[in-house]
């Protein structure tokens, strides 16, 4: 991905965040990524603290090491740029980094001061300007509003406290709604993390336990994870989150020890893992035990076979990390209660700060079961075997080329899909930056894939072959304060026994940014044949309000965000989005319907710090 540093980088994380939805679908975290750029965007972190820079999911330990060593050896860095000299930063990193990071002088705080902490509350109310079937019928008990409250409190890098409340739409006020918090202390004496309220566990490569946010993978980059240990819950992710007690300590000599205990609403949680860091290797160990408030007896379907069933599970794992020089080795070896084995291995070769190859090759067993595995996967750690390639290249002419292929096999039944299957995973972007204000993009996906034959009159579950293509292309300028993006997608899907869908969508956007004001405006028109070719749309959010649409159907999509810098302290913001269909009649089905070709939302969200 190519550096157009001149140009909003965070309408690039954007756009990298709609090409995750493309692949994956998993809204809750793309959603959860989101949150946290538009988090450190508000408020970015100093590059020379290498402790908040650690903190970041994106940031591996030999990276946050790296850099450590490089400001030790040169001194504090004077701009970002300075990050293409510290080995192990390839250019996805920085690109990160340059909407999340700032530089400035940092000195480390000797004393701990409370009244020296930092106070940030953010408040927002929205909603959907048409009344859905669901409450003219009575059928959903409260309205159609959602509201939100998120107050965070944070000395240095040290203390955090963070209390959440959110009421969705649907719901009755004082009913139902989702309540969250945490207390965290970082990085005192020999205490790495302790947590108390809402925490993630993420450790090695996924396979034995990772909650909360889902590994970012972005296209060019391996399917490596950085595992950040004991970390604190999202703010607003409502589902496969711990709440307890968990602490790491650090016992020295390289070893690191976490312990951690939780219960939710339905399930009992309880384990530790142990880490051995020396000099360029990490080593780790993972066990945990589940235990189930209700025994899970799924349905005897053809495609249930290799489900879990029962109420318990235990897995452990062994994961690793080894660096030599250019070169990185990862992988992470687990299995569970019943003895069934899943693992996963990988290399990174970094030839340079401008090309690099990756390669690595799982192989997850049909009787592996864990429910809090979240390890790299087209589908789920569970029947699956594949491979993958990655790089990055720097072309002549100043072109810059990611390509990622993924070639697997689903080992045996699954939903939709009633026989072992097999697959191939193709994305390539070229890019390439005209001087310090124009940007080109040109990105191609290509995704075959096997499903059942749709045919509601046969009981025989035969298969065909789906191919998914979207091309897309983007032309991005600034000029002053303006900055100007056109954008154009291709998309067709084929199969063997129905009819092709294709469709196209043409979107213009235009961004205004002086002294305290930003103004984003977009607007695309979309003429796609049916869901399979539908065209996902990324568009500037506010934190916590997050929405991707996915388009089909014929019509038009617009939206305009505003934020407004009120004072130091105070910080305004709204969107406003709509979609329109012309010749329809009503938009969805069911309790969710709304009259007419037209659905618009709404909403105003106040940031405070101080």
């Amino acid at each position: 991905m190519s550096l157009i540093v001149s140009l909003p980088v965070t309408a690039q994380v954007e756009e990298a965040l709609e090409q995750w939805m493309e692949e994956t679908d998993d809204t809750e975290a793309a959603a959860e990524m989101s949150d946290l750029m538009l988090q450190l965007r508000a408020e970015p972190v100093n590059i020379n603290d290498t402790h908040a820079i650690a903190a970041l999911p994106f940031i591996s330990p030999f990276q946050a090491k790296a850099l450590s060593n490089y400001i030790t050896l040169h001194g504090q860095l004077l701009s970002l740029k300075e990050l293409r000299f510290v080995p192990g930063f390839d250019s996805t990193t920085i690109l990160l980094l340059e909407s999340t990071a700032t530089v400035a002088p940092f000195e480390q705080q000797q004393r701990w001061r409370l009244k020296d902490g930092r106070h940030r509350l953010v408040t927002g109310i929205g909603g959907t300007m048409e009344q859905a079937e669901g409450y003219r019928n009575g059928r959903y008990e409260g309205d159609n509003l959602r509201a939100l409250l998120c107050y965070e409190y944070n000395l240095y890098h040290h203390l955090s406290l963070r209390v959440t409340a959110d009421k969705d739409p649907t719901e009755a006020w004082g009913k139902g709604h989702y309540y969250g918090y945490h207390l965290m202390l970082s990085d005192v004496g020999r205490i790495d993390k302790l947590i108390l309220g809402r925490y993630n566990l993420q450790f090695g490569q996924g396979l034995t336990l990772w909650t909360g946010l889902r590994p970012f993978n972005w296209m060019g980059t391996t399917s490596v994870r950085h595992g950040a240990g004991v970390r604190q819950a999202s703010a607003f992710y409502e589902e496969n989150y711990q709440e307890g007690v968990a602490a790491q300590v650090n016992l020295g000599r390289g070893v690191h020890v976490a312990a951690f205990g939780s219960r939710t609403d339905d399930e009992t949680l309880a384990g530790g893992h142990l880490t051995y860091r020396h000099s360029n290797l990490i080593l780790g160990l993972t066990a945990a035990y589940i235990l189930l408030d209700d025994s899970i007896q799924t349905r005897d379907y053809v495609y249930n076979q290799n489900r879990f069933r029962g109420d318990r599970q235990f897995n452990a794992g062994l994961d690793f990390v080894w660096q030599w020089q250019r070169l990185t080795l990862y992988g992470e070896g687990a299995v569970g209660e019943n003895g069934a084995p899943a693992a996963i291995g990988g290399l990174i070769l970094q030839a340079d700060s401008r090309n690099r190859f990756g390669m690595s090759y799982r192989h997850y067993t049909e009787q592996y079961h864990n429910l809090h595995a979240q390890g790299y996967a087209i589908g789920t750690t569970q029947g699956e075997r594949g491979i993958t390639l990655d790089a990055e290249n720097r072309l002549p002419l100043g072109f810059s080329l990611l390509t990622s292929l993924d070639l697997y096999r689903f080992l045996s039944l699954r939903y939709a899909n009633y026989h072992p299957s097999n697959g191939q995973w193709l994305r390539t972007q070229l890019s390439r930056s005209w001087g310090h204000y124009f940007g080109t993009t040109l990105r191609y996906t290509y995704r075959l894939k096997e499903r059942n034959i749709p045919n509601l009159d046969s009981t025989l579950y035969l298969g065909e072959e789906t191919l998914r293509q979207q091309l897309q292309g983007e032309v991005t300028g600034t000029f002053g304060q303006w900055t100007l993006k056109a954008r154009g997608v291709l998309s067709r899907f084929d199969s063997e026994q129905g009819e092709p869908q294709q469709g196209w969508l043409v979107a213009l956007s235009a961004r205004y940014s002086h002294k305290s004001l930003q103004m984003t405006t977009t607007a695309a028109w979309f003429d796609v044949d049916g869901y399979y070719a539908r065209i996902y749309f990324g568009e500037s959010n506010l934190q916590y309000a997050w929405s991707m649409p996915a388009l089909y159907g014929r019509g038009l999509r617009a939206h305009a965000v505003i934020r407004w810098r009120l004072n130091r302290h105070l910080t305004l913001a709204g969107k406003y989005a709509l979609t329109w269909m012309p010749g329809e009649e009503s938009f969805g089905s069911g309790d969710s319907q709304t009259d007419g070709p037209l659905r618009q939302t709404w909403f105003l969200q106040l940031r405070s710090s101080f």
